[in-house]
């Protein structure tokens, strides 16, 4: 939080004359009362701290100034990211909020924080600021905790719940029910060019992963846009076509692409992992995949997960149509937000003989691949 700095008496003086032509020249506004009531009108009330003599100063200050404290710079500019550095003196932070292009005059805006009392209430942090806020939009930005950014990592092979669970940690004004009820609108809501011939009843699946910043004050839907526009971005029409190539329609890639991305754990192993799965499919042998029975069997109490592991004899007999030891081909929905990794893995997946992977034994996290049933069984560990 910057310390409060006066200004020079100079800066007064010069302000000061400025502002007692403008009073002598607007006739009817004359009388300091009536400065004080134009000032309170559209800066609202000072700071109390201040005494009669100060007001009366920044009263006369900020009425010679206050159509450049009212007016954006520049209407249509693009909301930008701004650093405040804890500390920060207030005058380095109005310097450089001039020579971002984000306010005209620095003197003017420094007046009106100190009337204000907000040069002593300035959060350090990142703000999103624009020269379409007016200099005092932008005073009452600077003084806002809500008008802060913060950082959110969407991880891969997160469902749906978990996003919320970890966007509703981080702060943000809503519940976790809210963002699932925003998240459970048709695919073409949010991405209406790429999803026009897909049965996409949710966003499962279109979230991507990456490194979020966004206000705290940011909506469900807000984020979910902000989440598919990077799906829509990274996932191209050559991605798209190479999935087509695969047999698999935009959908059925992204389903895909989420199984393999639960199951791999070294990325350099996705492709031969997508490579098995997509012979299964061509074959119309079962998938087998674990991670569709944890998805069917939601949230373990006991473990405290949405992906239990392991899993018992009874759980890979669940009736769900995401158990995939049980019903053929693939599951009706993605059952999480796979990377561009994992996409690119299903849509590069090099051509294989592969049938079968299994964990090896080693705790690498590697697998051991097999053409046949029988060197499948060979790899299990002793």
């Amino acid at each position: 939080m910057p310390n409060r700095q006066k200004l020079s008496f100079s800066c007064f003086l010069l302000a000061l004359v400025i502002a007692l032509c403008g009073v002598l020249s607007t006739g009817g506004l004359t009388a300091l009362s009536t400065i004080h009531a134009e000032v309170e009108r559209a800066f609202g009330r000072p700071d109390p701290s201040l005494d009669y003599a100060e007001r009366t100063w920044f009263e006369l200050l900020l009425f010679a100034n206050r159509e450049t404290l009212l007016t954006p710079l520049n209407p249509q500019a693009q909301p930008k990211s701004f650093l405040i550095t804890p500390g920060e003196p207030t005058q380095g932070i109005l310097l450089r909020l001039s020579q971002e292009g984000l306010i005209a005059d620095p003197d003017s805006m420094q007046i009106l924080l100190q009337y204000l009392g907000y040069d002593t209430q300035i959060q350090s942090g990142e703000h999103l600021l624009s020269a379409g806020m007016s200099p005092f939009q932008i005073a009452q930005a600077l003084i806002n905790p809500a008008n802060l950014l913060i950082q959110f990592n969407l991880l891969a092979g997160w469902r749906n719940e978990e996003v919320a669970e970890a966007l509703v940690a981080s702060g943000l004004n809503f519940s976790v029910e809210a963002f699932l009820e925003a998240a459970n609108h048709p695919v073409s809501f949010y991405l209406p060019h790429r999803s026009s011939s897909e049965t996409a009843k949710s966003l499962q699946g279109f979230l991507m992963p990456a490194s979020y910043r966004f206000r705290k004050t940011a909506s469900a839907e807000e984020l979910l846009r902000q989440f598919t526009q990077s799906f829509d971005f990274q996932v191209t029409r050559e991605i798209e076509e190479k999935l087509r190539h695969q047999g698999l329609s935009l959908y059925e890639g992204v389903i895909l692409s989420s199984i393999v991305q639960r199951e791999g754990v070294i990325a350099e192993e996705m492709p031969l992992i997508a490579s098995v799965f997509l012979n299964r499919l061509r074959v119309q042998m079962k998938l087998d995949s674990d991670p569709t029975v944890q998805f069917a069997l939601g949230y373990d109490e006991q473990q405290n997960t949405w992906w239990k592991n392991p899993l018992s004899k009874a759980d890979l007999r669940v009736d769900s149509p995401y158990n995939t030891y049980l019903y053929p081909g693939l599951p009706p929905t993605p059952i999480c937000n796979p990377s561009l990794e994992a996409i690119l893995a299903v849509a590069n997946a090099p051509s294989s003989e592969y049938f079968y992977f299994r964990a090896a034994c080693d705790g690498s996290g590697r697998h051991l691949f097999a053409k046949t049933y029988a060197e499948h069984l060979a790899n299990a560990c002793p």
